[in-house]
């Protein structure tokens, strides 16, 4: 893949960007009735509606501010319903390792970090010091993020990535890698691409593209897809990483869901693309008026 470096400059200016939702157009078989999972509460309604209103192939509106915080190198604040995820890069950053004597590392680190606030479901809780399951997505995260970054232009150097999940409201994961993408843009990091993430429920014999909150508790099938949305110099639906939780399936449901999960990546990346280049015309009006 060719290299694509977005560059953004170190001007902090508000950017906001709001899409309205979309629905996803893809070919996707229907799937048996006989094979879904079974719950007391309908999901989607005869007419089609889910309980939020959207359509099966619908996502929800989103909104992405870059440059939120002035303190680190890049920051995005994005927000899908009313899942809200702050993601903060710090670096590139010189890095030796602890210990080492010998050269620096021949390409870049990348550290990932994900939290979830106390307050960012229903009900309170007690803040962790350890939660399982942040630091596992830490780790599928610093792989997915790994995959993107062209590490070879910034040898022994170290980013860190923070994204910290404010409201859960379904889908946090992939707004968090989302969130990611976004402020290493901010950040000045080379991408190969666009990276975009969707998670893709299926329920009472339907498949939901971005499931809220509501639908997650239905305990049915879930997958995360993590891909190239394409549109630059890189190849075109690359996936990087995908997750499947909560059970297993069959392969035509399997296939349905990842069929309309690549689907939804190019709408989301599109948007993803949009919010950045309208950044980028406001950095460079900024650029200019401080000219003259």
């Amino acid at each position: 893949l060719a290299p694509v470096a977005v560059v953004i400059g170190a001007v902090r200016a508000r950017q906001t960007s709001t899409h309205r939702p979309s629905r996803i157009r893809a070919r996707v078989p229907r799937v048996a009735a006989s094979r879904a999972t079974t719950t007391d509460e309908e999901y989607v309604s005869f007419e089609g509606l889910r309980l939020d209103g959207r359509r099966a192939r619908e996502i929800r509106a989103t909104t992405i501010v870059l440059g939120v915080d002035a303190t680190v190198d890049g920051s995005c604040e994005y927000a899908v319903g009313n899942t809200r995820v702050l993601a903060t890069v710090e670096g590139p950053t010189e890095y030796r390792a602890v210990g080492s004597e010998g050269d620096l590392e021949p390409t870049c680190a990348v550290e990932a970090r994900h939290r979830e606030s106390a307050f960012a479901q229903d009900g309170a809780r007690e803040a962790r010091r350890y939660d399982r399951r942040a630091q596992e997505f830490s780790r599928t995260l610093t792989g997915v993020l790994e995959s993107a970054i062209v590490g070879t232009l910034m040898p022994r150097a170290r980013i860190r990535v923070t994204t910290q999940v404010l409201a859960n409201d379904g889908g946090a994961r992939a707004a968090a890698v989302n969130a990611a993408t976004l402020a290493l843009i901010d950040a000045g990091v080379p991408l190969r691409d666009m990276l975009a993430a969707v998670t893709v429920g299926y329920i009472d014999g339907h498949v939901l593209v971005d499931v809220n909150r509501a639908e997650e508790r239905a305990r049915g099938v879930e997958l995360t897809l993590c891909a190239f949305a394409g549109g630059g110099d890189g190849d075109a639906h690359v996936v990087v990483g995908e997750q499947l939780d909560r059970g297993k399936c069959a392969v035509d449901v399997f296939e349905s869901m990842h069929d309309l999960a690549l689907a939804a990546t190019r709408v989301v990346g599109a948007r993803m693309r949009k919010a950045t280049l309208k950044r980028t015309r406001s950095l460079a009006t900024s650029r200019a008026l401080e000219k003259f």
